[in-house]
């Protein structure tokens, strides 16, 4: 990528615009891009495949129907006239056309984009010349010199047979079109729940949401729970495992949303990505799966001291009467005592949230294909996107949230075991581990909290920590006071050390650029910089002003004097 004043060169596509502050343009955005590009062409040889398949059933049906009337025919020639016999056969070259009909029918499937918050219009041109068999990409934005400046670039990038600009309501564009676009795309400035609910009904059948939220303050902090609540119908909670939640809360929202329109949602990756989420969602109008979402649901219990969690699912599934079919009923609980039985503070309660899986395995896979084979010159963060979904391909799907080693030992105040070691522990207790695309040194297990302190107790025996510094009737105090019923084996196992590691990918980001960030709204950087400046020209005058008032006085004393 190249920026040159209002120049920009990402990927396959170059933007110019004539005033950066007056359309919303990113940099650092760009692996969400390269990401988005990826993912949607995952999801479109995913569908092809489908398709064909689908065809080539339904042309082996047509053709088994075809052989039975022909034998009919030839059965009824046996007993007919010839001219009877003639009249009813079917032509072999009718039935050779159709044939080639059908598989090209399956071979021959495009797809439509929406972009409803499209900007400079950069995503769209992408799209456009990045992505296979796209037909069609409607780029819209309210504003009106958002619209122009998409028209100019999509001209400058020769795809105008493709992306059409447009001007409007997200929203109303949306609803206009509803169950029409194979794919949309929504990256808002902010929160993308004022979307969500048209962004549902918009999608087509078996379509893709791309999804962006920004409001990292509200999804993944403890600041705002009303406000997380209201846009996403769940609390949020301070926690270790944050980021995952934040992700839990968004897709909560989306397949709520989806549910009333009798849709139900599949999450084919999840991300919590710098200080923004991005999901790619799977929407399917199957009613059936829709009830599935009541055990798919979740509570959070939280514990405020040693920060151990539960999880509370709002519904479960049995076996019906009848075989092979499903019964829907109410979960028992709580799982959890009013005080945390490791260390006897009291819980606090977070969500609902999404409790389904975050990732499909397959999706990723397939996208780790594509991904390998990208040039780097044109997706300049590749190594980056090999990297997540290299660590998203190895977390466990059936384990919500995950906890951090070092901040599990700093609530007993003692020295973080190596990770090796940690997880070499679990291990040997036969327990699933891996780690998490969210937080580096972090740990999901099927692990029992019971056994994830019991592995601290025998570390601290081993390395002793310092009892004055830990408070009495402390999380930390009350963990230690009690024996370890466990046994506990470090011994290194091969398996400890995850292979994304070993593979030495771009795993964890840092920071690219200083003060970077989701930046200002479009327009509000110019202002902002404006009043940095006058402030900055009214503090020089008034310093001036004291100087010269400082140097009155001197001259009025010596006057006097004289």
């Amino acid at each position: 990528m190249s920026v040159n004043g209002a120049k920009v060169t990402e990927g396959s596509a170059t933007i110019l615009f004539s005033d950066p502050d007056e359309v919303f343009y990113n940099p650092v955005q760009q692996f969400n891009r390269d990401l988005s590009t990826t993912a949607i062409r995952a999801w479109a040889e995913s569908r092809n495949q489908k398709a064909v398949a689908k065809a080539k059933h339904r042309q082996e049906i047509i053709e088994a129907r075809e052989k039975k009337d022909e034998n009919k025919v030839n059965s009824n020639q046996e007993n007919s006239s010839p001219s009877g016999s003639e009249a009813t056969a079917v032509p072999a070259e009718y039935s050779e056309n159709n044939t080639k009909k059908k598989a090209d029918e399956g071979n021959n499937v495009g797809f439509s984009v929406l972009e409803a918050l499209s900007a400079t219009g950069l995503r769209a041109i992408r799209y456009a010349r990045e992505l296979p068999d796209v037909k069609k990409i409607l780029a819209n934005d309210l504003l009106a010199r958002a619209v122009e400046a998409i028209d100019a670039n999509v001209k400058r990038n020769d795809v105008a047979h493709i992306v059409i600009p447009n001007k409007g309501d997200a929203n109303s564009v949306m609803h206009s079109f509803k169950n029409q676009y194979d794919v949309i795309d929504l990256d808002p400035y902010g929160t993308a729940a004022p979307f969500l609910d048209a962004a549902v009904q918009s999608v087509a059948d078996n379509g893709l949401l791309c999804i962006t939220c920004t409001d990292s303050a509200v999804l993944a902090g403890n600041a705002y729970p009303e406000k997380c609540f209201s846009n996403y119908g769940g609390t949020s909670l301070r926690s270790d495992f944050c980021h995952e939640q934040a992700i839990r809360h968004l897709l909560y929202a989306i397949a709520t949303a989806a549910a009333k329109y009798g849709r139900a949602i599949k999450p084919l990756l999840s991300l919590s990505i710098d200080f923004y989420f991005r999901v790619f969602v799977q929407v399917e109008a199957k009613p059936a799966l829709v009830k599935n979402l009541h055990s798919q649901s979740a509570l959070i219990y939280h514990c405020s001291g040693c920060g151990s969690y539960s999880i509370q699912r709002m519904g479960k599934t049995v076996p019906g009467r009848i075989p092979g079919s499903t019964k829907y009923t109410n979960a028992t609980g709580p799982t959890i005592s009013a005080n945390c039985e490791h260390c006897g503070f009291v819980h606090h309660l977070g969500g609902p949230v999404w409790g389904g899986p975050l990732h499909d395995a397959e999706f990723i896979g397939r996208m780790r294909k594509i991904a390998e084979n990208l040039d780097e010159e044109t997706y300049g963060t590749k190594r980056r996107i090999l990297g997540m979904l290299a660590v998203a391909a190895e977390e466990l799907l059936d384990i919500p949230f995950y906890f951090i080693i070092s901040q599990t030992a700093s609530v007993l105040r003692a020295q973080s075991p190596p990770q090796n070691t940690f997880v070499s522990a679990l291990l040997n207790a036969g327990y699933r581990v891996s780690g998490s695309h969210a937080k580096s040194n972090a740990i999901k297990t099927d692990a029992p909290w019971a056994y994830i302190w019991d592995v601290m107790r025998a570390w601290v025996q081993d390395h002793p920590v310092n009892y004055n510094n830990i408070k009495p009737n402390s999380a930390g105090s009350m963990i230690l006071k009690k024996e370890c019923t466990s046994k506990v084996d470090f011994t290194l196992q091969p398996g400890a050390e995850f292979s994304s590691k070993k593979a030495g990918y771009t795993r964890y980001q840092m920071n690219p650029t200083e003060n970077w960030g989701p930046k200002a709204k479009a327009g509000k950087r110019k202002i902002s910089e404006t009043d940095v400046q006058t402030k900055s020209i009214d503090k020089v005058i008034l310093s001036n002003l004291k100087l010269l008032f400082f140097v009155a006085n001197i001259l009025v004393n010596c006057i006097v004097d004289s």
